[in-house]
């Protein structure tokens, strides 16, 4: 993916590059903070190695977050949008009959009834897999879907800020370290109150990523983005409204 690609679309500059720069923001914070008022060739480098460093490691968070998705999905009993259409996984009988109902007219997909899917558990979850895929591909027009959009950006970001959690603690603390290093060797000139305000910076990012980036916190994004996804059923085959002009 190209670097005008990440910064152009909305879902790649959220859900990838967001987590991403928010990771590497501490060593970015200590970077400009110790860079020696004249700056030299050397420190041009160092600032443009840390400004493309987010565009780089966006991929490197992607990759983790979908490598990750299986193991969420597992412990949370199956994929939040397939849950929706199971018997078995149902507070709500009529919810689901009800967007059974709403697949079958306008996805042609029949789906297994209550006492079909107690027959057999893993063929009714291959449908509903089937079903689900084939919505998701029907609601990618985000001007049709925005909210469908919305959703799957938060969900996007949350898995993949969980997804580096503990790589982005680690820089925290790795920053925390180079910036009492560089204050005791006396490399770059800074004061106490530099010094306490870098740590004290490293030390909340690191209760934030901690306390914020939960697994718990990427589950309620992915059952928002799922019921959004479902809900989309009511207008999927509508077509869209014209607005007409308001009078002068």
């Amino acid at each position: 993916m190209g670097l005008l690609q990440q910064i152009t679309d909305r879902y790649n500059r959220t859900a990838r590059l967001l987590p991403a720069a928010l990771a590497v923001l501490p060593l970015f914070v200590l970077a400009v903070t110790a860079i020696p008022v004249v700056v030299t060739v050397w420190t041009k480098v160092a600032a443009l190695t840390a400004f493309c460093l987010p565009f780089a490691a966006s991929q490197v968070v992607r990759d983790r977050g979908l490598r990750i998705e299986p193991q969420l999905f597992l412990t949370w009993g199956g994929r939040p949008s397939e849950n929706m259409l199971r018997w078995r996984a149902a507070s709500t009988k009529s919810a689901v009959a009800r967007r059974h109902q709403l697949v079958a007219t306008h996805l042609g997909i029949t789906l297994p009834d209550q006492t079909t899917e107690a027959a057999d558990p893993a063929e009714a979850d291959e449908l509903y897999a089937t079903a689900t895929a084939a919505l998701r591909e029907r609601t990618r027009d985000r001007s049709r879907f925005p909210l469908v959009f919305e959703e799957n950006i938060a969900y996007g970001f949350r898995r993949n800020a969980y997804a580096c959690r503990l790589s982005a603690i680690l820089i925290c603390g790795l920053a925390a370290l180079v910036t009492m290093a560089l204050a005791w060797l006396s490399l770059v000139p800074l004061g106490w109150k530099q010094q306490a305000g870098l740590i004290s910076f490293d030390a909340l990012a690191a209760i934030g990523w901690w306390r914020l980036c939960t697994q718990a916190a990427v589950r309620r994004a992915a059952e928002k983005y799922a019921g959004q996804l479902f809900l989309s059923l009511e207008t999927l085959n509508t077509e869209p409204q014209r607005t007409q002009p308001e009078p002068a």
